[in-house]
C-alpha cells in the first residue's frame, strides 16, 4: 500500500500524529511527533534526527570524545511494516524506523545491525526465530516502592492486583501485533514477568522493543512506574532478560534446530549454534549487561549465572536447553541478559555467536547438573561492564560480525557509561558498592531503560 493511501486512511480513523521511532544505543525509544498531514514528505523522506543520538549517555548527554567534530544529522526513515495504532494514546500511531546517513543505513543503528544479522541467516535459507522473556518492577510513581510488599510467585491475588491496569496493557500489546502467553508475579514484590509468543527475524527485536515502551507508558496510565533496571534493589532479586533461539527453513517451515534422533531431541546444528553461544560468551556479557547496575545481578543462589556453562532444564546455567525444547518446540535458551539489554543489540550479537558456532562446527563441552552459582573450577564470566567490554574488543570474529562502527560506537557509550558511574560513585567496583544501590543508578536507568 503506498503512502498516500495509508496516510488518508489514518486520517479517516482520526489519527492526528504519527511518532516516528527509534531505539537508541541503551534502547531507550527516541522520537519525533509528526502532524499526520506532513506524514507523506517524512516517510518518504525520513525526518531529521540528531547526528549524535548514538553517542549519548542514558541521560541524554553526549558522552565526551576528544577532536570530535559535530555529526552530521541522520534521516530517521519509517518502516511501515511496524505502523501501529496506539489504543492508549487516541489519535496517535507508532512507526518504527531506520537511521540513514549519506543515504545508507547507518551502521551504528543497533536496528540496522540486528537487520543484517537476520539477513545473513535469511541468505542460507534460515528464518531465526527468537522469544523474549523479561521481567521488570512496577513501582508506584510518587514513592517507587513496590506495588506490592510480598513476595508472592504466581500469587493469583498479586497476578491480578489491577486489573484495570492488566487489560488495558493486554490490549495495547495486542494492537502491536504481540501475542501475550502469560502473566505473573515474579521472585520479589513489585516483579513480573509477561511472557509472549516468539517472532520471525527483525520483529522479534521489533516486538521487544515496542513491549518495553507499552509497558512503561501504560503503568504511567496508572499511576506506576515500570522499571527494566536489571538490579533495582539490592536485597531482591534482579531482572533478567532470556532469550530463545530456533531456525527455521525458509521453505519447508520445518524447525532445523530439531532431531528426534539427536541428544535431547536437538540437531548438530543446533549444538553448534550453543557451541558458539559458549565460544563467545564473555564478549556477549557486554551487550546483555549493559549497565554498571547490571553486574549487581550475578550472585549465587538468585537464578543469575556466573559462569560460561550450559545445562538441561537448568535454570542457573548461562545456556539451557528446557525440557520441552523438542520439535517444533526445539530451541537454545541464553539466560545471560539482565533486563536492560537493548533487545536488538541482544539478538543481533547472540545470533552473531550462532552464527560462529555453524560456521566452525563448535560443540559445546559436557552440560552441568548442578546448581552452577555453588560450583568451582568453571569458566568465570566478566564481573563488571570494564571487564566485559575488554573481553568484547578482544573478541575480533563477534566484533567483525557486528560491525566494526557499531563496535566502536558502542564501546565508546559504554566506556563512558562506566567511567560516569565511577565520578559519581567514588567507590565503584569496591565490595561496598557491589553490595548496595546508589541514588546515581536511579537517576540514570531507573525509568527510561
Amino acid at each position: 500500500m503506498d503512502i498516500a493511501t495509508v496516510t488518508r486512511l489514518l486520517r479517516a480513523a482520526g489519527i492526528r500524529w504519527v511518532r516516528i521511532e527509534m531505539a537508541d544505543t541503551h534502547g531507550i525509544a527516541r522520537s519525533k511527533s509528526v502532524p499526520i498531514e506532513k506524514f507523506p514528505t517524512y516517510a518518504a523522506r525520513g525526518v531529521n534526527f540528531y547526528g549524535g543520538m548514538l553517542l549519548q549517555d542514558a541521560s541524554g548527554w553526549d558522552i565526551p570524545l576528544e577532536e570530535r567534530l559535530p555529526p552530521p544529522d541522520y534521516l530517521l526513515k519509517p518502516d511501515l511494516d511496524t505502523l501501529t495504532v496506539l489504543p492508549y494514546a487516541p489519535g496517535e500511531v507508532r512507526v518504527l524506523g531506520d537511521l540513514y546517513r549519506d543515504g545508507s543505513p547507518a551502521p551504528e543503528d543497533p536496528r540496522v545491525v540486528c537487520r543484517r544479522m537476520v539477513e545473513r541467516f535469511r541468505a542460507r535459507g534460515w528464518i531465526p526465530r527468537s522469544a523474549f522473556e523479561y521481567e521488570f518492577y512496577l513501582l508506584h510513581a510518587t514513592t517507587r516502592e513496590p506495588v506490592f510488599r510480598d513476595k508472592q510467585i504466581c500469587s493469583t491475588l498479586r497476578n491480578n492486583f489491577d486489573p484495570a491496569w492488566r487489560d488495558e496493557l493486554l490490549t495495547a500489546l495486542e494492537a502491536h501485533g504481540i501475542a501475550v502467553s502469560t502473566l505473573s508475579v515474579e521472585n520479589a514484590p513489585g516483579q513480573f514477568e509477561i511472557t509472549f509468543d516468539p517472532a520471525d527475524g527483525l520483529a522479534a527485536a521489533d516486538q521487544a522493543f515496542m513491549f518495553r515502551t507499552v509497558v512503561k507508558e501504560v503503568s504511567r496510565k496508572h499511576g506506576y512506574i515500570a522499571t527494566f533496571m536489571t538490579k533495582p534493589f539490592i536485597d531482591q532479586a534482579a531482572s533478567g532478560t532470556h532469550l530463545h533461539h530456533s531456525l527455521i527453513d525458509a521453505t519447508t517451515g520445518q524447525n532445523v534446530f530439531a532431531d528426534p534422533q539427536g541428544m535431547h531431541g536437538l540437531s548438530e546444528l543446533a549444538w553448534y549454534f550453543l557451541g558458539g553461544l559458549f565460544e563467545h560468551a564473555r564478549a556477549l556479557i557486554a551487550v546483555f549487561s549493559p549497565t554498571p547496575n547490571d553486574y549487581k545481578r550475578y550472585q549465587p543462589g538468585l537464578f543469575a549465572p556466573t559462569s560460561v556453562c550450559w545445562g538441561y532444564d537448568n535454570r542457573s546455567a548461562a545456556f539451557r536447553v528446557p525440557a520441552d525444547a523438542h520439535g517444533k518446540k526445539a530451541r537454545i535458551e541464553n539466560r545471560l541478559g539482565g533486563a536492560a539489554a537493548n533487545p536488538y543489540i541482544a539478538l543481533a550479537a547472540s545470533l552473531a555467536a550462532g552464527w560462529d558456532g555453524i560456521e566452525r562446527r563448535l560443540e559445546p563441552p559436557e552440560a552441568i547438573q548442578k546448581d552452577v552459582g555453588w560450583l568451582e573450577g568453571l569458566p568465570p564470566l566478566p564481573r563488571s561492564l570494564d571487564e566485559a567490554l575488554d573481553a568484547l574488543e578482544r573478541d575480533t570474529i563477534l566484533c567483525d560480525l557486528l560491525g566494526r562502527p557499531f563496535i566502536e560506537t558502542y564501546v565508546a557509550v559504554k566506556r563512558w557509561d562506566a567511567e560516569k558511574c565511577r565520578r559519581r560513585c567514588p567507590d565503584y567496583r569496591s565490595p561496598e558498592w557491589n553490595h548496595r544501590i546508589d541514588p546515581y543508578e536511579w537517576e540514570e536507568y531507573g525509568e527510561l531503560i
